[in-house]
Protein backbone atom coordinates (compact mmCIF):
# COMPACT_ATOMS: atom_id res chain seq x y z
CA UNK A 1 0.00 0.00 0.00
CA UNK A 2 2.83 2.37 0.81
CA UNK A 3 4.47 1.74 -2.58
CA UNK A 4 1.20 2.63 -4.33
CA UNK A 5 0.95 5.87 -2.34
CA UNK A 6 4.52 6.78 -3.33
CA UNK A 7 3.73 6.17 -6.99
CA UNK A 8 0.57 8.29 -6.81
CA UNK A 9 2.43 11.09 -5.01
CA UNK A 10 5.28 11.01 -7.52
CA UNK A 11 2.85 11.02 -10.45
CA UNK A 12 0.91 13.93 -9.00
CA UNK A 13 4.09 15.97 -8.45
CA UNK A 14 5.33 15.22 -11.96
CA UNK A 15 1.98 16.18 -13.46
CA UNK A 16 1.85 19.49 -11.57
CA UNK A 17 5.45 20.29 -12.55
CA UNK A 18 4.80 19.45 -16.21
CA UNK A 19 1.60 21.49 -16.36
CA UNK A 20 3.37 24.42 -14.73
CA UNK A 21 6.26 24.32 -17.23
CA UNK A 22 4.02 23.90 -20.27
CA UNK A 23 1.65 26.60 -19.05
CA UNK A 24 4.53 28.97 -18.37
CA UNK A 25 5.97 28.38 -21.82
CA UNK A 26 2.64 29.00 -23.51
CA UNK A 27 2.02 32.12 -21.43
CA UNK A 28 5.45 33.41 -22.45
CA UNK A 29 4.69 32.74 -26.13
CA UNK A 30 1.29 34.39 -25.97
CA UNK A 31 2.80 37.41 -24.23
CA UNK A 32 5.56 37.61 -26.81
CA UNK A 33 3.09 37.35 -29.69
CA UNK A 34 1.24 40.35 -28.25
CA UNK A 35 4.35 42.44 -28.93
CA UNK A 36 4.25 41.70 -32.67
CA UNK A 37 2.72 44.69 -34.45
CA UNK A 38 1.01 44.70 -37.84
CA UNK A 39 2.92 47.84 -38.84
CA UNK A 40 6.23 46.05 -38.32
CA UNK A 41 5.11 43.08 -40.38
CA UNK A 42 3.88 45.37 -43.18
CA UNK A 43 7.20 47.23 -43.17
CA UNK A 44 9.16 43.96 -43.33
CA UNK A 45 7.02 42.62 -46.18
CA UNK A 46 7.40 45.84 -48.20
CA UNK A 47 11.07 46.61 -47.59
CA UNK A 48 12.85 43.26 -47.31
CA UNK A 49 13.04 40.66 -50.06
CA UNK A 50 11.63 37.16 -49.59
CA UNK A 51 15.03 35.39 -49.49
CA UNK A 52 16.27 37.69 -46.74
CA UNK A 53 13.00 37.32 -44.81
CA UNK A 54 13.42 33.55 -44.97
CA UNK A 55 16.99 33.77 -43.66
CA UNK A 56 15.85 36.06 -40.84
CA UNK A 57 13.01 33.65 -39.99
CA UNK A 58 15.45 30.74 -39.89
CA UNK A 59 17.74 32.62 -37.51
CA UNK A 60 14.84 33.70 -35.29
CA UNK A 61 13.65 30.09 -35.19
CA UNK A 62 17.18 29.00 -34.38
CA UNK A 63 17.52 31.26 -31.36
CA UNK A 64 13.93 30.78 -30.13
CA UNK A 65 14.04 29.18 -26.70
CA UNK A 66 12.09 26.23 -25.50
CA UNK A 67 10.24 23.34 -27.06
CA UNK A 68 8.46 23.52 -30.38
CA UNK A 69 4.97 24.25 -29.08
CA UNK A 70 6.11 27.58 -27.67
CA UNK A 71 6.40 29.27 -31.06
CA UNK A 72 2.93 28.22 -32.26
CA UNK A 73 1.01 31.16 -30.72
CA UNK A 74 3.52 33.50 -32.35
CA UNK A 75 3.11 31.74 -35.69
CA UNK A 76 -0.68 32.02 -35.50
CA UNK A 77 -0.31 35.76 -34.95
CA UNK A 78 2.13 36.07 -37.87
CA UNK A 79 -0.21 34.18 -40.21
CA UNK A 80 -3.09 36.45 -39.19
CA UNK A 81 -0.91 39.46 -40.08
CA UNK A 82 -0.14 38.19 -43.56
CA UNK A 83 3.33 36.73 -43.23
CA UNK A 84 3.99 34.40 -46.16
CA UNK A 85 3.87 30.67 -45.68
CA UNK A 86 7.48 30.39 -46.85
CA UNK A 87 8.61 32.56 -43.95
CA UNK A 88 6.49 30.53 -41.52
CA UNK A 89 8.03 27.29 -42.82
CA UNK A 90 11.51 28.77 -42.38
CA UNK A 91 10.66 29.85 -38.83
CA UNK A 92 9.41 26.39 -37.87
CA UNK A 93 12.23 24.65 -39.74
CA UNK A 94 14.84 26.83 -38.09
CA UNK A 95 13.37 26.07 -34.69
CA UNK A 96 13.11 22.33 -35.28
CA UNK A 97 16.13 21.47 -37.43
CA UNK A 98 18.70 23.93 -36.12
CA UNK A 99 18.62 23.50 -32.39
CA UNK A 100 21.49 25.13 -30.47
CA UNK A 101 20.99 23.01 -27.36
CA UNK A 102 22.07 19.86 -29.20
CA UNK A 103 25.32 21.41 -30.42
CA UNK A 104 27.25 20.56 -27.24
CA UNK A 105 25.90 17.02 -27.10
CA UNK A 106 26.70 16.38 -30.75
CA UNK A 107 30.15 17.94 -30.33
CA UNK A 108 30.83 15.61 -27.42
CA UNK A 109 29.82 12.53 -29.38
CA UNK A 110 30.97 13.36 -32.91
CA UNK A 111 33.38 16.31 -32.72
CA UNK A 112 32.76 19.91 -33.73
CA UNK A 113 32.55 19.25 -37.49
CA UNK A 114 29.39 17.17 -37.33
CA UNK A 115 27.08 19.78 -35.70
CA UNK A 116 28.58 22.50 -37.88
CA UNK A 117 27.87 20.52 -41.05
CA UNK A 118 24.41 19.58 -39.79
CA UNK A 119 23.70 23.26 -39.17
CA UNK A 120 24.76 24.17 -42.71
CA UNK A 121 22.69 21.38 -44.28
CA UNK A 122 19.63 22.17 -42.14
CA UNK A 123 19.96 25.88 -42.87
CA UNK A 124 20.22 25.25 -46.62
CA UNK A 125 17.31 22.77 -46.72
CA UNK A 126 15.09 25.07 -44.65
CA UNK A 127 15.95 27.98 -46.94
CA UNK A 128 15.07 25.91 -50.01
CA UNK A 129 11.77 24.82 -48.44
CA UNK A 130 10.87 28.42 -47.65
CA UNK A 131 11.80 29.65 -51.13
CA UNK A 132 9.96 26.79 -52.81
CA UNK A 133 6.85 27.72 -50.84
CA UNK A 134 7.20 31.39 -51.78
CA UNK A 135 7.46 30.39 -55.44
CA UNK A 136 4.39 28.15 -55.16
CA UNK A 137 2.40 30.95 -53.54
CA UNK A 138 3.49 33.95 -55.56
CA UNK A 139 4.16 32.58 -59.04
CA UNK A 140 1.82 29.62 -59.26
CA UNK A 141 -0.97 30.90 -57.03
CA UNK A 142 -0.99 27.81 -54.82
CA UNK A 143 -2.03 28.65 -51.26
CA UNK A 144 -0.58 26.17 -48.79
CA UNK A 145 -2.25 27.47 -45.66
Amino acid sequence: MECRDNIVTHTRRTLVKTLFLVGSGLLFAISLSALVRAESIDWLNKNISAPLLIIIAELVGFISPGPRYIIYPIIVKLVEMGVSTGVIIALIGGHVLIEPSTYLVETGFFGWRFPFKRFLVAFFITFLAGMFTVILESHLGINIL
